[in-house]
């Protein structure tokens, strides 16, 4: 795992440990069994996620619990071998058993080596319930036919909501319209009260009718005195009732 803190002793522990479990130089018959591609990365994601919240993870503390193991059983076997070399006798064949010691002692450390393992991975885990800061977002996991109905539920609703500012505009529209047609409602009332009033004027006062058409005709023949060009009388003129007795004046001499 890129990453991954420098262990100490770790350096004396891979001279012995070509797996996990076992060193290739200790037991040559010892074939470890290979973790599948998708089971490898799921460790590794775990390791991630673990690092994230302990600042270390679970492959860290096994490898430095066994490089602890293998040094101890290196600095017993070394120390067991300087003293059977003070003694002259052992000294023919005392590289090869020393070797051969701390491969037997390897070798049956095996098992408490695993059963160290299988605590760590125990102990140094992170619950599935648990989940750090940036990833609560994904706290709910959805299938691939959620995921689509819920799409398609997404679409249904921006298209309502389309429809519905359409509506809404329109709906504006037609409000504005009604204003305006109550303003027109408003002031036809106050001219049809005006003409109601006007008429209840007329009936009121007699002859009204005969006497506007009067003076429309008095009007018309006065007009037509300056329209035709004929020269009239001040008599004429200012007394255009018929057989009034008036008597002429030269308007320049007054």
């Amino acid at each position: 795992m890129s990453g991954e803190p420098t262990v100490p002793g770790r350096e004396s522990a891979d001279q012995f440990a070509g797996t996990d479990d076992h060193p290739s130089s200790i037991s040559s018959d010892s074939h470890s069994v290979p973790r599948s591609p998708g089971a490898e990365s799921r460790k590794r994601k775990r390791e991630e996620y673990e690092m994230q919240l302990f600042n270390f993870h679970s492959r860290a503390v096994y490898a430095t619990l066994k490089s602890i193991v293998t040094e101890n059983i290196q600095s017993k076997s070394k120390k067991l071998c300087k003293a059977l070399e003070d003694n002259k006798s052992y000294s023919g064949n005392l590289k090869m058993n020393e070797a051969q010691l701390i491969k037997a002692y390897y070798t049956a450390s095996l098992s408490h080596l695993k059963d160290i393992k299988n605590i760590v991975n125990k102990f140094i885990t992170v619950p599935n319930n648990v989940l750090a800061d940036e990833d609560k977002l994904q706290r709910v996991q959805y299938t691939e036919a959620e995921f689509v109905n819920m799409r398609k539920k997404l679409e249904e609703f921006q298209q309502r909501a389309k429809r519905a500012t359409v509506l809404n505009a329109a709906l504006k529209e037609e409000l504005q319209m009604t204003e305006q047609c109550l303003i027109h409602v408003d002031n036809n009332g106050r001219l049809i009260q005006i003409i109601e009033n006007l008429i209840d004027a007329v009936e009121m006062v007699p002859n009204v009718r005969h006497k506007i058409h009067q003076l429309i005709k008095n009007f018309n023949q006065f007009n037509s005195y300056f329209n035709n060009g004929i020269s009239i009388s001040q008599k004429s003129l200012y007394n255009t009732i018929d057989d009034l007795k008036c008597v002429d004046y030269d308007m320049d001499i007054l």
